[in-house]
């Protein structure tokens, strides 16, 4: 009898054992099922992830080559590149093909300016040579050398086809002066000597381009005007002028002919002496005729 109490209880322990390492397998499985379904779930979720922010930056970046290609297309007027792709070499040519254009719009825009601003503002010097005599004088048979006188001068022109001119010159003129004797003798006789005056010129002129170039650079110019004349001093004369001697002032009319080439030009130029030039002399009245070559910038 205690022989069969000893064996049942054995038993009975083994079994129990058994169950108990059984529920502990079976737990530390379903342990281990559950911690790895995890890992591959969060596995996956990172893999999703991932594919939805390359499938995010895949349409941003088709979205922008769509814009562009349409603002491409606007630009040229057609839809020859429909359905083209541009990379970003594509792009990068159009940015520079864009900077080139502004570039090259702000450089004919500023020759524009330049154009613009020679037609109506120029200055200019010159200098040249002068034949003086008076008004009714017969200079039949005389030396022209003896009226050769020479200026120098600045102007400043603005305008276009239609333009104004002031300036001023500095202007030395030589005429013969001619004094009758009495025709006694022992008298003096028949007096005839140059004078060599210096003068002052404030010329202004209004004139009309007869024709020119497409920057107006080069043209023929005729132009109408008037110049005031200060004398500055006379040289030592077998008449014994002297400054106090002249006027003042006169004013002389002025017509003049022009042609220029580039920034040079040449002038021809008649003035015409309005008032005599000798304090209570009649006809001293000055006729010049002058050259003058110059360069304007």
């Amino acid at each position: 009898m205690k022989n069969l109490l000893k064996t049942a209880l054995l038993l009975t322990g083994v079994c129990s054992t058994s169950l108990v390492l059984a529920q502990q397998n079976s737990s530390d499985d379903r342990y281990r099922n559950d911690r790895n379904s995890r890992q591959d779930e969060r596995r996956n979720d990172r893999y999703r992830d991932e594919r939805l922010e390359e499938r995010r930056e895949y349409r941003a970046r088709d979205d922008e080559y769509r814009r562009y290609n349409n603002r491409y297309e606007d630009r040229m007027g057609n839809d020859r590149n429909e359905g083209r792709r541009f990379d970003e070499r594509d792009l990068s040519q159009a940015y520079d093909e864009g900077f080139d254009d502004g570039r090259n719009s702000v450089e004919a825009e500023e020759r524009k300016e330049r154009r613009e601003n020679y037609k109506n503002f120029t200055f200019g010097i010159y200098a040249g040579a002068n034949s003086t005599r008076f008004e009714g004088e017969d200079v039949s048979g005389n030396s022209l050398s003896g009226r050769l006188g020479y200026q120098l001068g600045f102007f400043v022109r603005g305008g276009g086809r239609i333009y104004g001119q002031i300036g001023a010159e500095y202007l030395t003129s030589s005429s013969d002066f001619y004094r009758a004797g009495d025709g006694q003798a022992g008298s003096v006789g028949d007096l005839i000597g140059n004078v060599d005056q210096k003068y002052v010129h404030v010329p202004a002129l209004i004139g009309v381009k007869l024709a020119q170039s497409d920057r107006g650079v080069s043209a023929v110019r005729l132009a109408v005007g008037a110049e005031y004349a200060a004398p500055l001093g006379v040289n030592n004369n077998a008449f014994n002028f002297e400054t106090r001697d002249f006027r003042a002032a006169t004013v002389n009319g002025l017509a003049n002919l022009g042609f220029d080439a580039g920034p040079l030009m040449l002038d021809f130029r008649y003035h015409y002496g309005f008032a005599d030039v000798l304090n209570d002399t009649n006809n001293t009245k000055r006729r010049i005729v002058s050259v003058n070559v110059g360069f304007k910038f």
